[in-house]
C-alpha cells in the first residue's frame, strides 16, 4: 500500500490517503497504523507491504493495523487522492 507518513501518538505512525468522493469538501483521511518498522520523515510518502493485524482499539473507533515486512520510500505521486 502506498501513503505518506502521518504521526501519531506514543511513537505510533500511519500510512495515510486521502480519498474523494466529489470535491475537496467530502475528503476522508484513511489511516492504517504501522507496526514493526521505525517511522519515516513525517509527510514521506512510502510503499509498505505486510499482513493485516490486530485492529487498534480507540475511542473514536478501531484503527487498522498492518505488520510491516517491507517499507519503501517513494516520490509523491502525480495524483495523491483515491
Amino acid at each position: 500500500m502506498t501513503g505518506f507518513m502521518t504521526p501519531g501518538k506514543n511513537g505510533t505512525w500511519y500510512v495515510s490517503r486521502i480519498g474523494l468522493t466529489c470535491c475537496v469538501a467530502d475528503g476522508t483521511a484513511f489511516m492504517v497504523e504501522a507496526r514493526g518498522q521505525a517511522a519515516p520523515p513525517k509527510n514521506q510518502w512510502v510503499t509498505v507491504t505486510g499482513e493485516w493485524a490486530e485492529p487498534t482499539k480507540r475511542a473514536d473507533g478501531d484503527a487498522a493495523a498492518l505488520t510491516i515486512t517491507g517499507l519503501r520510500n517513494v516520490t509523491r505521486p502525480a495524483n495523491q487522492y483515491e
